[in-house]
């Protein structure tokens, strides 16, 4: 059984979890929107605490990268790949990636909808491989009438997933007919750096360094903020283009520059962030065998983070291979490594809902709206 504690102070509330308030956010490990928003409103009520705990909220719906794998060896962290909710205190949402964690937010999204506005599901993608895409043909919203679902993306991806969204509606692939996909399905390119609205959210995206070109996002609401930062490898070894490497390539003059860019435009859209989740797929020694595969490790991350004001990182995009065994590992080495440099780190679970205070000022910046 959790609390909300501060000092002595302890507020237990029934048989849930929420955990500890760390620096203005609380984790949780409940099941299903009711009973976050009960504790919402019981937390934002009670006078004991002086918690408001009503303002933005990220939920992990998937944390796993490559492919799903749910089973007896990672029932703690879970097996589902990537896919996170962002809600802000009035109640709109963001879904960032569409993996395999998609089916469950779909099925919950799909008892909460009442009014034309909740209907609108906002999808924004880093990019298309498999493991952020493969939830899409099992989102219950898009076989509900008067839904639609609006998909964010770069470019170069944004046709490839309209396909994908076709190949869901070809019966011969399907066992649904055409007709029981009846949501409407919109498109819209995003650029790196160029920020803009969607409700009351305020989003940058930003390159990051992957195969074939993926996309960030620093979401900012009700005064908090937070990065989403899947897939990328670091800005020092290799410059992934729009090709797969068979192995490390020697990095040209060029590459080198187009690295310092990289890496300075990411630094300047998620300094000063409460909370960044970053792809930390690979521990040291496998990123050793495998640097041309697009993706970090948490020393990367915390590297990265390290003395730019991010309060918090949470480790995410796990190994397939990586047991809950190994995750508590994880966990355990860098938060230690995490509390030298003054970074709280924790690691992505199924289900975990971190809860941001809401500022009494809120001054994210503005863009335009969508």
């Amino acid at each position: 059984m959790y609390g909300i504690s501060e000092g002595k102070k302890q507020v237990v509330i029934g048989d849930e979890s929420c955990s500890y308030l760390l620096n203005g956010w609380a984790p949780t490990h409940w099941r299903g929107w009711e009973r976050r928003e009960k504790l919402r409103l019981r937390c934002r009520s009670n006078g004991e605490t002086g918690y408001n705990l009503a303002g933005m909220q990220v939920t992990f719906w998937g944390v796993r990268g490559s492919h799903p794998v749910p089973g007896p060896q990672t029932v703690r962290y879970g097996g589902q790949t990537s896919c996170v909710e962002v809600r802000s205190n009035a109640g709109a949402r963001l879904i960032l990636d569409a993996g395999t964690g998609l089916r469950a937010l779909g099925k919950e999204l799909a008892c909460e909808s009442s009014s034309r506005e909740s209907r609108r599901y906002h999808i924004l993608l880093s990019h298309v491989h498999w493991d952020h895409i493969q939830g899409l043909p099992y989102f219950e919203p898009a076989y509900m009438e008067d839904c639609s679902i609006l998909i964010y993306a770069l470019p170069a991806t944004a046709d490839k997933v309209e396909q994908v969204i076709a190949g869901v509606r070809q019966h011969e692939l399907s066992p649904n007919r055409p007709e029981l996909v009846p949501a409407r399905f919109e498109f819209h390119e995003v650029e790196s750096l160029r920020q803009f609205r969607i409700n009351a959210f305020e989003v940058t995206p930003v390159a990051l360094n992957h195969p074939f070109g993926a996309v960030g996002y620093r979401v900012a609401v009700d005064g908090a903020s937070v990065a989403y930062v899947a897939d990328t490898a670091p800005f020092t070894d290799v410059l992934h283009k729009q090709h797969f490497l068979n192995g490390p390539e020697e990095l040209s003059i060029a590459d080198q520059e187009a690295l310092a860019v990289l890496k300075r435009d990411f630094i300047s859209v998620i300094r000063n962030t409460d909370t960044v989740i970053y792809d930390t797929h690979f521990l040291p020694s496998e990123y050793e065998r495998f640097p041309h595969y697009g993706h970090s490790t948490p020393e990367h991350a915390l590297a990265i983070c390290r003395g730019i004001g991010v309060k918090r990182l949470v480790l995410y995009h796990h190994a397939p291979s990586h047991t809950d065994d190994v995750m508590d590992e994880v966990g355990a080495n860098y938060h230690a490594e995490g509390q030298k440099c003054g970074i709280e780190v924790i690691v992505a679970k199924e289900k975990m809902t971190l809860h941001f205070a809401m500022s009494a000022d809120p001054s994210a910046e503005r863009g335009s709206s969508v």
